[in-house]
């Protein structure tokens, strides 16, 4: 479920988890009843995002909430990275349908998970939010790639929405036992829930710039102005040293009549 178009674009995780999820995908979806479809993954993936939100949220009220924002990162997982899976597994895929549901789910999931740290007592809403905006630009570029490069690239650094998720269950669990203290470095106090949101938002930020202009670099050598194109091809010639049909220019005998007394 990861293509716009009727021929699905090469995918590329490389994820850390990868060899892992190549074997226990496949092997899960096979084993799943035959009532469950791709589309009900789907909505587990994205109604666990908004059980996440809603469990940040009730932090105001018991640090124990935490627990169940891991329980939603889990179903997260199971929904987001199964739905595709299964179609595959049961070729039943839907590329353009696919493509839409499914990223326009991981939208709703993002932004209902870090609008719930926002609005919790764990995390500044200013930090949340610039964390949702520099996960954007990256689902963004992962879009832009798709479409220019036929390329579905879901992992950065060999990290991918997986290595993430298990991450902040991490940080969940440090929270819980730690009371979310307030760290003050350079003057400037936040909580560890702050800093560790500060933290992925920045590199998320390098990580942004770096790739996109690794993947502006490949595009220009796929796709070079006119110029740079014919000399390549003069270059190159044909393997005896004589230059292309497409850059031969004709003699004045082979030009027309009309050329020659100009």
């Amino acid at each position: 479920m990861t293509s716009a178009s009727e021929k699905s674009p090469k995918r590329i995780n490389d994820i850390i988890l990868g060899p892992f999820e190549r074997r226990a995908l496949p092997w899960m979806a096979r084993r799943l009843p035959a009532w469950v479809t791709p589309d009900h993954l789907t909505f587990l993936g994205q109604y666990s995002a908004v059980l996440i939100g809603v469990a940040y949220w009730l932090t105001m009220f018991s640090y124990n909430w935490l627990w169940v924002a891991n329980l939603g990162f889990v179903l997260n997982w199971v929904g987001d990275s199964l739905d595709g899976t299964l179609a595959r597994v049961r070729k039943i895929e839907r590329h353009r349908y696919g493509f839409f549901v499914d990223h326009y789910s991981d939208t709703v999931a993002v932004f209902f998970m870090c609008l719930g740290m926002g609005v919790s007592p764990i995390m500044d809403l200013r930090i949340a939010l610039f964390l949702m905006v520099i996960y954007f630009a990256m689902m963004t570029l992962v879009y832009i790639v798709s479409l220019s490069r036929d390329v579905f690239k879901i992992s950065f650094a060999g990290v991918g929405p997986t290595e993430i998720r298990i991450v902040i269950m991490i940080v969940n669990t440090v929270v819980y036992f730690t009371n979310n203290p307030r760290i003050t470095i350079f003057g400037n106090s936040f909580t560890l829930f702050d800093w560790m949101g500060i933290s992925a938002a920045v590199i998320l930020f390098f990580v942004y710039i770096i790739s996109a202009e690794i993947e502006r670099r490949k595009l220009d050598k796929l796709d070079p102005p006119p110029n740079r194109r014919i000399d390549q091809e003069i270059q190159d010639g044909d393997g005896n040293g004589r230059k292309p049909a497409s850059v031969i220019v004709p003699s004045v005998k082979e030009q027309p009549k009309s050329a020659q007394k100009k």
